[in-house]
């Protein structure tokens, strides 16, 4: 096992700093991770139910929280939690409480960017043909043509607002208008950066100033001579969001839009995440099982491979959306191969970072035309765009068969399979089409939607994604139900799909980006189930069994697949399997890619924490995760201690432990400490949970997260990354940073330009 004490600055070949590590921030340098964390001095809390107002008392009762920040959520029986901001808790503080159920340190979080091609204010300003469709590749047109156009959905939508003025979305806004209802969460002139300046004040106008929204919303519902959205009689509520928000918000408005009683919720904002547990993806699952349809984009960061889904899609039965590039030709030739759909290279890949199969389906996401502000439209791609598009096909269903409130609580669950196992399979696409193999479902799910399955077909599968996890905790067999809704007898056979296998061991990331996956034959074998005779209204359980594939695990392989459900009367629905063909713990033993770095200019391990006059003598760590990571941590201890003293929890004044250290947030996003822009005192704590893999860089300035500055003298600090599946109170669970020194020295601040250097060498 490593060392315990400081750090280690790598010698030779393996020399990595903070500056060599870092790229120009630039959004195509997605292989080198999200720069930015989004971290906030704000904690999500959930409690249980009777502690609410006990733990916000613990939380603001002591005089060293005094300014602390403290909301709670308005979310009925679904959430009952907190927003806390203070400078003296960390999350192991936090669940320290009594009454805690969870802590996690709160983010912002942007819209994702999307790609823009053209805009214009009719089709006649353009070379755009009239009736653009896309709809001809999912089965909307169909559908539409049999007067099925989601009459009486509601259909809530989380974004940046709409333009309800525009003529396409209706012209008004309010009850009996197509934008019925809504509001803007936090106002004109909140910022998520400077909340105390600048704070939320809602108020009851979503107008939109942006155009994601409206762009959102003219999928969904437009209505003109020439556009028509996927839904276009549907009712749309809108929960105004800023391009920069953040986590408790989009909570709150998910909570706002489920207390309203929308049918659907379509969120097109996200940010690299992963983690299943995250506390959006959490609350988006409780609403799904409330009744929801919660569909969400999958992301735009597909060049950085595998292992970097969005925070919003990782909810259970959430419908996590990729993008598929489909003609916007009405008069295309839908035989024709060269313009068959396929994935677009930006949709974000899977699996959760717990091996679970995201994303779940795929939309037109590609060069889609919609509305925009004053009376505009332009074309646009993202899975921005592919989300609302299956909250339309979600819509269609509800005006044909009702929503929640028909169906009740198993609605939102019975829609998400229903979708999901519609998809058609797509070719494979990273830097370039091999139409021998098809797409594997960590890039685009089932595949493209299929509306027309989704709400004519007979047939309804009841069943969890066959994931099949790794080779150490496989997961070899899966039931799922068949039920026959119709009115005549299917018999139904069962076939193997198996779909592009990749291997994603890269030596400098971690995990191969984009451009580096080549598709491969891996295929495990599988007992399909017997054929199956179910009646009219009859229900039947079958069984399939997975063995792990015959492949070398040294490049870290992962495959995937579809098993179709195929009745005789021509109903073909499909669930997806996916593993990994290799066993994670062992694989990323090692989370830091080489060793983290630290800059220390004289080899004397000493900081005065001294930033005035251009000194800038602070401590600064670089490191590159090769996977994300439950649990980042950066702590001190007394001088005389050793890793062979570790216990957990860690509390501080016990065992020589001194506290949590913080860092400046985002620290990536500048090259240098700028005491006139960065501000010492704005500083997050330690631990930092569900950490994305990638390069991240930080700062500590001496504060501790208890809001006291370290007192000067000698340390041991530990710098650690929990491992896969790890527990946290054995040591050998964590990836410890090799120190070369055996403690740290804390000095006496000292305000002069050298005066930290003359101290060391007197000193020393």
């Amino acid at each position: 096992m490593k060392s315990c004490h400081l750090l280690h600055v790598l010698f030779g070949a393996l020399r990595v700093t903070a500056r060599d590590q870092r790229l120009p921030i630039s959004p195509g340098n997605v292989p080198n991770g999200r720069l930015s964390l989004g971290s906030t001095k704000k904690f999500i809390v959930e409690v249980e139910q009777p502690s609410l107002s006990h733990v916000g008392f613990q939380v603001l009762s002591k005089s060293s929280r005094i300014g602390a920040y403290y909301k709670e959520f308005d979310c009925s029986d679904v959430f009952a939690g907190m927003v806390i901001e203070t400078d003296s808790e960390n999350v192991d503080t936090l669940l320290q409480m009594d009454g805690v159920i969870n802590a996690w340190p709160a983010s912002t979080v942007r819209t994702p960017r999307v790609e823009k091609q053209s805009s214009f204010s009719s089709p006649f300003s353009s070379n755009i043909r009239q009736n653009y469709s896309i709809h001809q590749w999912t089965g909307v047109d169909r559908l539409h043509a049999k007067g099925i156009r989601g009459k009486g959905a509601k259909v809530a939508i989380i974004d940046t607002g709409i333009d309800y003025n525009h003529k396409a979305l209706g012209g008004c806004f309010g009850p009996g208008c197509k934008i019925a209802g809504g509001y803007d969460l936090v106002g004109p002139d909140w910022d998520a950066k400077n909340e105390k300046r600048f704070p939320k004040r809602p108020d009851d106008d979503p107008m939109d100033y942006h155009g994601h929204g409206t762009h959102v919303a003219g999928i969904i519902a437009a209505e003109n001579s020439w556009l028509t959205g996927v839904a276009p009689d549907a009712e749309l509520l809108i929960y105004k969001e800023p391009w920069e928000t953040d986590e408790e918000t989009i909570m709150q408005a998910l909570c706002d839009a489920y207390n309203a009683g929308a049918d659907v919720i379509s969120t097109s904002i996200g940010q690299p995440n992963g983690f299943t547990d995250n506390p959006w993806a959490l609350l988006a699952s409780r609403l799904v099982d409330r009744g929801i349809v919660i569909t969400a984009s999958a992301g735009n960061e597909g060049e950085t491979g595998p292992f970097f889904s969005s925070s919003g899609a990782m909810g259970h039965n959430v419908l996590a959306v990729a993008a598929a590039n489909t003609s916007k030709d009405p008069h295309a030739d839908k035989s024709d191969k060269s313009i068959a759909p396929r994935p677009v290279y930006f949709t974000t890949w899977g699996p959760s970072n717990e091996l679970l199969l995201k994303p779940d389906i795929a939309a037109p996401g590609y060069e889609v035309m919609s509305t925009v502000l004053n009376q505009s439209y332009e074309v646009l791609s993202g899975t921005s765009m592919a989300a609302p598009y299956v909250a339309g096909i979600a819509a269609l269903f509800i005006g044909e068969h009702g929503g929640r409130e028909f169906h009740g609580a198993g609605f939102g669950k019975m829609l998400h399979d229903r979708i999901a196992s519609s998809g058609r399979s797509l070719p494979w696409l990273s830097n370039h089409l091999w139409p021998k193999f098809t797409a594997p479902p960590f890039q685009v799910g089932t595949g493209l939607v299929d509306a027309w399955k989704v709400v004519t077909y007979d047939t309804q599968l009841d069943y969890e994604p066959f994931a099949l996890m790794d080779t150490e905790m496989f997961v070899p067999e899966w039931k799922f139900k068949i039920s026959n809704n119709g009115h005549k007898t299917h018999k139904y056979t069962f076939e193997l799909e198996p779909q592009a296998g990749v291997n994603i061991l890269d030596q400098y990331y971690g995990v191969l980006p984009l451009y580096g996956l080549e598709p491969r034959r891996i295929v495990p074998l599988v007992t399909l189930p017997n054929p199956a005779i179910i009646r009219p209204g009859d229900t039947r359980q079958v069984k399939v069994k997975f063995a792990l594939p015959d492949v070398d695990d040294d490049y870290l392989p992962l495959y995937g697949g579809k098993i179709w459900v195929v009745s005789n009367h021509g109903e073909r629905l499909a669930i997806p399997y996916g593993g990994a063909a290799y066993d994670t713990e062992k694989a990323f033993d090692n989370m830091f890619i080489a060793e983290p770095s630290i800059t220390e200019v004289d080899g004397d391990w000493a900081w005065s924490f001294n930033v005035k006059n251009n000194v800038n003598d602070f401590i600064e760590i670089g490191a590159r995760l090769s996977y994300p990571c439950t649990q980042l941590r950066w702590d001190i201890f007394e001088e005389s201690w050793s890793e062979s003293l570790w216990k957990w929890p860690l509390k501080v004044g016990q065992g020589g432990y001194v506290g949590s250290a913080t860092t400046y947030p985002d620290s990536d996003q500048y090259w240098f400490f700028n005491p006139s822009v960065n501000d010492i005192e704005d500083m997050v704590p330690f631990p930092l949970t569900r950490v994305v893999r990638g390069f991240r860089l930080f700062w500590w300035f001496g504060k501790l997260a208890n809001g006291t500055q370290i007192a000067p003298g000698n340390y041991t600090i530990r710098f650690a990354a929990l491992r896969p599946y790890g527990n946290p109170k054995i040591s050998d669970h964590w990836d410890i940073m090799y120190n070369e020194a055996d403690n740290i020295q804390i000095l006496p601040l000292n305000t002069t330009t050298n005066s930290t250097q003359m101290y060391r060498r007197t000193t020393h």
